[in-house]
């Protein structure tokens, strides 16, 4: 207690006891300092167990946090640590990824100008299949017009120059081959 307190204390007991200004009753002034060394004692006598407790269960709690709070700085300087390779790595990631498209793109380009080549191939095989084909029917159609063209051109030629005599004649020679022919 501070010198100004007990100054206080000691008018107070002062004048609780009676007297004047002067005097002091030590009796009243024992009295009070033992029934506060009394109540405080039993307060803290009681209190002591109370407060103790409430004290280890706040370190507790505080060692508690505190274990808490290293896990989490730990769990943060690991994931701190992958992404840094990470990022280290992040340049050989993205060529490796970058090589990657290009090879395939390589390899798309490559398959696709086979397939165009295959593709022309066939078409070109196809075409001249197809030429072949028509080039016979034409030729076909050309030799039976030219066929009718050369009948027609000597029928007429037939009936021009052959007389009534020629007629005889060949009738019966028709004739005569069919009267040879046995029956």
């Amino acid at each position: 207690m501070n010198p100004n307190g007990i100054e206080t204390l000691l008018g107070m007991a002062a004048s609780a006891a009676g007297g004047g200004h002067g005097e002091l009753n030590w009796f009243v002034i024992a009295s009070i300092v033992t029934n506060f060394i009394l109540f405080f004692g039993f307060l803290a006598y009681k209190l002591r167990p109370a407060v103790a407790n409430g004290l280890t269960n706040r370190r507790a709690n505080m060692a508690k946090r505190l274990e808490e709070a290293k896990q989490k700085q730990a769990e943060a300087e690991k994931r701190l640590e992958e992404y840094a390779k990470k990022l280290e790595n992040l340049e050989d990631e993205v060529e490796r990824i970058v090589a990657s498209y290009e090879s395939e793109a390589k390899a798309d380009a490559t398959r696709m100008k086979e397939e165009t080549e295959k593709a022309l191939i066939r078409m070109q095989r196809e075409n001249e299949f197809t030429i072949n084909q028509e080039m016979r029917k034409v030729e076909n159609f050309i030799r039976a017009e030219a066929v009718k063209a050369t009948m027609e051109a000597a029928e007429q030629l037939v009936r021009e120059r052959i007389t009534d005599a020629d007629r005889r004649r060949l009738t019966d020679q028709y004739i005569t081959e069919l009267e040879k022919q046995p029956s």
